[in-house]
């Protein structure tokens, strides 16, 4: 269910934008009363990227890890 959503609120926001991030995901989730945890947001990410629906790409900010998510071409 978990991954249903996520990949839902990816491809709702990739609409819009060529590229987001784990903290975009993580707004519309809290908006839409979502409660996910990192590990759980982590994994979905993984899953989606293997399915080949997305391409994550991680990078570090502030110490936090952040993954930049964008369409499969």
């Amino acid at each position: 269910m978990i991954i249903t959503t996520v990949g839902n609120i990816i491809e709702m926001l990739l609409k819009r934008q060529e590229t987001i991030t784990s903290e975009d995901v993580k707004t519309l989730l809290k908006r839409a009363n979502i409660n996910i945890s990192e590990e759980e947001l982590t994994k979905a990410l993984m899953v989606l990227e293997l399915y080949k629906k997305i391409y994550v790409k991680r990078t570090k900010r502030e110490g936090r890890d952040i993954y930049q998510i964008s369409r499969r071409r």
